[in-house]
């Protein structure tokens, strides 16, 4: 068939690299070629840690909304129901909405009625791996979809899973990235940023912080008991600085290397991972609580910031490389953290840290660092 929705897919519809520009532009094209279309859907499951699908839904009157299902909703049960399941077999669904309800009909159909919609289908999208995803279409036209309309959702099917699939491509390696690099450093990565040596000095907070005693927790407890507990610390660490605007570059055994990008002015910057520290301290906190109720290991830490200079790019050989910093800061903030555990606290900061946050602390002493030339005065906050 040659349509021009077909045409628009094969040519100009490339250019559209966002899901839901997609969808918002596939369905004003068959609008504008005569289609009364009220309603699309799109469903792609994704490769994703919290994440098992992404839907993409788009209303005449609403425009489109991005849904995703976690790996926590109960999808197979939400599956068992629903005539997307049809589709990822492979087969078809058509429901006539001005047909009277039928027991034991799909639930969604009595939500399209009250949209006031008269046709429904679900078609199978085929993906090059020998897999399908689903596409819906529902309209209020009266009589339903035309027979017209039929043949050319039927004929467009191919075209559109290109997209489809460029986009669930494109979303699992953004996620990936995201997951095992970091949100700024995958972006990087995308743009381009893969050579090694490739980078910049850019003015950061450097955040690192160490789980104490992991040595003795790795010898004594099993190795689930063992996972529990760093998660349990890995976990609150990296919510606090994700929710706070750093950036997690690295997990390091028990440790965490993570960054807040700092301007001209660092106190914006210290300010949020200061908030992620004290966000940090009181979540574990809370889950010290819960495990020293149910008798395991309380979980210990040291937490260092420290502000300055630090070369972030590639470095590694010429086949694995690792998105990072580097330089004197970040050493610095290395051997600050290491005075945690040696003076008893789990929060320490640099004198630059100190001055460019602006908050009260009070220092606890001068000390010589390996690989420092001078004596650096080191700060604790007050309570």
């Amino acid at each position: 068939m040659d349509h021009p929705v077909i045409r628009w897919l094969m040519s100009d519809a490339r250019r559209l690299t966002g899901s839901g520009e997609f969808l918002d532009a596939f369905a004003g094209r068959l609008r504008a070629e005569g289609v009364d279309v009220a309603r699309i859907t799109t469903g792609v499951p994704i490769l994703h840690p919290q994440i098992v699908s992404y839907s993409g839904l788009w209303r005449v009157d609403q425009g489109v909304t991005e849904r995703r299902y976690s790996h926590d909703d109960d999808i197979k049960t939400a599956l068992s129901i629903s005539p997307i399941l049809t589709a990822y077999r492979g087969g078809s669904e058509r429901c006539r909405l001005t047909d009277p309800p039928r027991a034991g009909e799909f639930p969604i159909l009595a939500e399209l009625r009250a949209e006031g919609l008269t046709d429904y289908i679900v078609l199978p999208v085929p993906f090059a791996d020998g897999s399908h995803k689903a596409l819906s279409l529902a309209t209020r036209r009266p009589g339903g979809f035309t027979d017209a309309d039929l043949a050319l959702f039927s004929e467009l099917l191919p075209a559109l899973a290109f997209h489809l699939e460029i986009q669930a491509l494109r979303r699992t390696a953004r996620t990936l990235l995201d997951t095992y690099v970091g949100k700024l450093s995958g972006g990087r990565v995308l743009d381009g940023h893969i050579r090694r040596g490739m980078g910049e000095t850019i003015r950061a907070v450097i955040w690192l912080c160490d789980l104490r005693g992991f040595t003795m927790l790795s010898e004594t407890l099993t190795r689930d008991a063992l996972i529990e507990a760093l998660n349990g610390y890995f976990g609150p660490m990296g919510e606090a600085v994700s929710a706070n605007g750093g950036e997690i570059l690295k997990f390091i055994g028990d440790a965490m290397l993570a960054i807040f990008p700092a301007g001209a002015d660092a106190g914006p910057a210290c300010r949020q991972a200061l908030a992620a520290a004290r966000a940090a301290q009181a979540a574990l906190a809370q889950t010290n609580a819960v495990r020293e109720a149910a008798g395991k290991p309380r979980i210990d830490y040291g937490i260092a910031l420290h502000v300055g200079d630090v070369m972030y790019g590639n470095i590694g050989s010429d086949t694995r490389l690792d998105f990072t910093v580097i330089g004197p800061a970040v050493n610095l903030t290395a051997r600050i953290e290491g005075l945690c555990s040696k003076l008893g606290h789990s929060l320490l900061v640099s004198e630059d840290f100190a001055r460019a946050c602006g908050v009260a602390t009070g220092k606890v002493g001068e000390f010589e660092l390996k690989g420092v030339a001078e004596k650096q005065a080191i700060h604790a906050l007050r309570a």
